[in-house]
């Protein structure tokens, strides 16, 4: 007897520890019946999906909405505008819950969150293949969601409910599925939905933005633009001056800041400094990948410009770049990498050989007639 209570006292602490290592999160708001003074804790067994069933919500007149929030406190928390589906932010906005009992679904590394009627049960989609398997989140059961999702390069179907059979097509990044194929995943970090009644999918390259008072203000992104998912530009736009961070997804769980201007590496780092930009208008380039940011004065040098008239084809290119200034010659060439570091400098060019360039997005300053232009152009 005394070894069998020894035994469940020890398979009892080991449970506790086990369950102890996760963080605690809760649910709590004016419109939960507990209100913003207590938290309700939601349950999980990987330490990332915490879920909460039979969650009632009565909307009331004053203080609606409910939050998310770890350990019973207010250091971190998580809230947005989107329902019944939406991708918290740290101190983001009330959700704006409605009345219903619903159960709910939260993702602690990604923020997004699901409230699906309670008692309803949606079929479960994957993605499978490529050594990997992705979990997607529904509000509906027919419109399917995963965000920033790193895959590697391989075949890869969506499954529903484990089916043996997975659903794909020969199309990439976009196509509908049918029963049987593969899709022919690259390597990348995707923000993907699913149609599970149509079969229509979508794989979109996770967003870049710029947020804070030196961009617009803090509740309001400027997205940059990408065409391979790593490099991202945002061209000619004018900044007040003042604090920002680039962010993924337009949330606090991932967002880069840094102590370098115009030009770095930004840091993910929860105490990273945010950047402090100086007024001015600007060609921006950052890489997900490597964190290298630069801002590029495009106001500089400009005094001349009508008197050259810049081109580059072919823009992207595997080879060459041909540069001309119509009937004036170059006096000066230098394409310049993310970093701000000059990779290649020459007098009197109009050609550069690029193939050993590393693929990604690059500045040629050309100079020509006393004239200067900055041109963004792309190695594939």
């Amino acid at each position: 007897m005394k070894k069998l209570l020894l035994l469940s006292a020890v398979f009892l602490m080991g449970t506790a520890m086990s369950f102890a290592q996760f963080a605690n999160i809760g649910i709590l708001g004016g419109s939960t019946v507990t209100g913003w003074g207590s938290d309700t804790d939601m349950v999980t067994t990987d330490g990332i999906t915490y879920t909460l069933n039979n969650v009632v919500i009565s909307v009331p007149d004053t203080d609606p909405g409910v939050k998310f929030r770890q350990d019973d406190g207010w250091t971190v928390n998580w809230g947005s505008a989107g329902f019944p589906t939406g991708t918290g932010t740290q101190g983001g906005a009330n959700i704006p819950a409605t009345n219903n009992t619903w159960d709910v679904t939260f993702n602690i590394t990604t923020g997004a969150y699901t409230f699906v009627p309670a008692g309803v049960v949606y079929d479960a989609v994957a993605l499978m293949g490529a050594d990997a398997s992705v979990t997607f989140a529904t509000s509906d059961g027919v419109n399917y969601f995963a965000d920033n999702v790193m895959l590697q390069a391989g075949a890869m179907a969506f499954r529903v409910n484990d089916a043996t059979v997975g659903w794909g097509s020969s199309s990439f990044p976009t196509g509908t599925a049918v029963e049987g194929s593969e899709i022919p995943v690259l390597d990348n970090s995707y923000n993907i939905t699913f149609n599970k009644t149509t079969g229509v999918y979508n794989f979109g390259y996770v967003t870049i933005s710029l947020i804070g008072a030196g961009v617009v203000n803090w509740d309001t992104d400027t997205d940059l633009t990408t065409t391979d998912g790593v490099n991202y530009t945002l061209n000619n736009f004018t900044f007040a001056g003042g604090e920002a961070k680039f962010r993924l997804n337009h949330a606090w769980g991932t967002g880069w800041g840094g102590t370098e201007f115009p030009n770095g590496t930004g840091s993910t780092a929860g105490d990273a400094p945010n950047l402090v930009i100086t007024a001015g208008t600007y060609n921006v380039m950052f890489n997900r990948l490597t964190g290298d940011y630069m801002f590029m004065d495009v106001t500089a040098g400009l005094n001349n410009i009508e008197a050259a008239v810049f081109k580059v084809y072919p823009n992207p290119t595997q080879s060459v770049w041909n540069f001309s200034a119509g009937n004036n010659v170059i006096s000066n060439l230098q394409i310049i990498d993310i970093t701000g570091k000059v990779v290649y400098m020459a007098s009197t060019a109009s050609v550069v050989d690029a193939t050993a360039f590393a693929s990604g997005v690059y500045f040629a300053k050309v100079t020509s007639a006393n004239a200067v232009q900055t041109i963004r152009v792309i190695k594939n």
